[in-house]
């Protein structure tokens, strides 16, 4: 574990949570309970770890894990892990160009799940990074995600979040 990995991606955890508790007249954004309930174990220049417990919001009609909110998760964690350290490029989040989930076994409700996020390549235009769900008490994996992402710093301009 590298102390300022983990310093400098919580404080972009807590941007990013100011920025998704903000509450306008359609309500509240999406991304607040994945920031908000996302806890940093671990982080390096191209990782990261998060702890994440499964509620009954997150779950389906049969109380697991569903896998659109498993997808939220992937998407939003993956982005997070890009932010361990300065990076030349993608100094915003940028946006997703495709997102493959496979899932492998169910989480219930109350499950405790470890998020491990790679950043396997940053370049100009593009990002790809990983995922892996494990359930914490046995390791058991639970779904596996593939993220590519487009640089927008261009667009971006001086925009703050």
């Amino acid at each position: 574990m590298a102390p300022h990995h983990v310093t400098y991606l919580k404080a972009w955890m807590d941007q990013m949570n100011q920025f998704a508790s903000r509450i306008d007249e359609e309500g509240p954004m999406f991304l607040h309970d994945c920031f908000s309930r996302s806890i940093v174990v671990d982080a390096d220049d191209d990782s990261a770890t998060f702890e994440y417990t499964v509620r009954k919001s997150d779950c389906n009609f049969s109380d697991n894990f569903h896998g659109g909110a498993m997808a939220a998760l992937i998407d939003n964690l993956t982005t997070a892990a890009l932010f361990t350290r300065e990076r030349k490029y993608f100094k915003f989040a940028g946006v997703s160009t495709d997102l493959h989930v496979t899932y492998v076994s169910a989480a219930t409700n109350g499950t405790t799940v470890l998020v491990e996020c790679k950043v396997t390549k940053v370049g100009a235009s593009l990002t790809n990074t990983s995922a892996v769900l494990k359930d914490k008490e046995t390791g058991r994996i639970i779904a596996t995600g593939l993220h590519t992402k487009f640089n927008t710093d261009s667009r971006m301009g001086g925009a703050k979040l």
